[in-house]
């Protein structure tokens, strides 16, 4: 056994590099790596807004949920293009990521024995294929979870403008971060088995680690205790599970399932808690033809069958449509055809012209009402079901179920169940031109 490695140790010598060989091979890895990713960045340029649009899944399901602009925006004119920029060169590390870690296998094997060579060998793909997992786990949890998170906090009456380039960095260094970080097993398994570092020593390290990795997840999320905790947690699991598979116990087994257990019911509890917040608000069914004139925006844009209202969007029917939206909150909103209702908040409408049928639900909460405005005066209730047509100079409220307030110029009316109310400002519509032109001659007589 000793021969064998005196003669691998004898073969390694004879054949060791000089340091400025060294360094001309470590630049040919270096220059092969760099041609791979503009390459790669060249090929991403093309499909730039296919790549964006994939990025900004995230964001969507956050603002969504928030029923807010799913719009990213840009503060420059050379912002886009920096953006657009680093997107590309982040996607490209992501496409020329097994041909580096490859130049990295050229470069390294050559000063390993041949044990050593076999775990390297291993490690490589397992490497690439655990950077995927920790990009995914990213994209699909812990950024629209945190995003949806930060949003939340803001509370109702904000409006955030979300930039382009902001978006990018912080999507894609949470990305990043999580790839490498899901290395962390590999790599503890590698120092293992190659003989630098024994498991007793990663037990025996274990607090500082838990506080390395908290450190560690302050800095690649935004500065709130959401997304570190859910950045931390996984990292924990992966440094246990790298003591786990550097030495297979029993002991090891059952207290790392302790902690992917605990891990997912506070993962179910978050999802349950950010896919059930109340306030949301979802399109249903839909007949004819529907447009959506979302806040901020001047065109028109033809409604999918189902989608997520956010503040402040707009809803019109045509001749011959129809539909109808829901809140969490309970309250259901149905628009006959040729109806314009602006949707400001889930508890508060503006018609603006047509019909609409409004069914509240017992909020349980007798400080909450649903509010409708017109032009001709505004209409609170909290529970019942009311049909409400507004026109230009007249608004007819009907109680179908329950009872609500009317308000009307300064005065609240009660409007019983089972009955109507015409609400309208400063009496009849008059013919202005007619009186102007009777008094214009009234006033022209000698």
């Amino acid at each position: 056994m000793n021969t064998t490695v005196d003669t691998e140790e004898s073969y390694i010598e004879n054949f060791r590099m000089s340091l400025g060989a060294h360094l001309e091979e470590l630049r040919r890895r270096v220059v092969f790596s760099i041609i791979a990713i503009v390459l790669s960045f060249i090929l991403c340029w093309f499909f730039k807004t296919q790549i964006l649009d994939v990025a900004k899944r995230p964001h969507k399901i956050a603002m969504a949920k928030a029923s807010l602009s799913q719009e990213l925006q840009v503060l420059s004119y050379q912002e886009g293009f920096y953006s657009y920029m680093k997107l590309c060169f982040i996607t490209s590390i992501f496409l020329a990521y097994p041909f580096i870690i490859y130049q990295i296998w050229q470069f390294v094997s050559a000063g390993l024995y041949k044990k050593e060579q076999r775990y390297v060998l291993l490690f490589l793909p397992v490497s690439y294929v655990a950077f995927v997992v920790g990009g995914i786990f990213g994209y699909y949890l812990l950024i629209p979870f945190g995003l949806q998170f930060l949003i939340g906090i803001l509370g109702p009456g904000i409006q955030p403008i979300i930039t382009m380039q902001e978006y990018v960095s912080f999507v894609f260094m949470l990305t990043v971060a999580l790839g490498l970080v899901f290395q962390l097993p590999l790599v503890m398994l590698l120092l293992s088995k190659i003989g630098i570092i024994t498991p007793n020593k990663f037990i025996a390290w274990r607090k500082y680690a838990i506080l390395a990795i908290f450190i560690i997840a302050a800095v690649v999320t935004p500065p709130d205790p959401f997304t570190q905790v859910m950045t931390a947690i996984p990292m924990i699991i992966l440094y246990e599970l790298g003591i786990l598979i550097a030495r297979p116990t029993k002991k090891g087994f059952i207290f790392l399932g302790s902690i992917v257990g605990g891990g997912l019911i506070a993962l179910a509890g978050t999802y349950f808690y950010l896919t059930h917040e109340s306030g949301s608000i979802s399109l249903l069914n839909t007949h004819g033809e529907i447009n959506i004139l979302y806040p901020g925006s001047t065109e028109w844009k033809k409604s999918p069958n189902k989608t997520y209202l956010q503040n402040g969007t707009t809803l019109k029917t045509d001749a011959g449509g129809k539909t109808a939206f829901a809140t969490k909150n309970g309250v259901e909103v149905t628009l006959d055809s040729n109806t314009e209702v602006c949707v400001i908040d889930p508890w508060k409408l503006q018609l603006k012209s047509g019909q609409i049928l409004v069914s509240v639900k017992d909020t349980k909460k007798s400080d909450i009402s649903l509010e409708v405005d017109t032009k001709n005066g505004r209409i609170r209730t909290n529970k019942g079901t009311l049909n409400i047509h507004a026109k230009d100079f007249l608004t007819i409220v009907t109680a179908i179920k329950g009872e609500a307030t009317l308000l009307l110029e300064g005065e609240e009316k009660k409007l019983l169940e089972g009955r109507q109310y015409k609400m309208t400002i400063g009496g009849e519509p008059a013919d202005i031109g007619t009186i102007i032109n009777w008094s214009e001659g009234v006033l022209t007589k000698p």
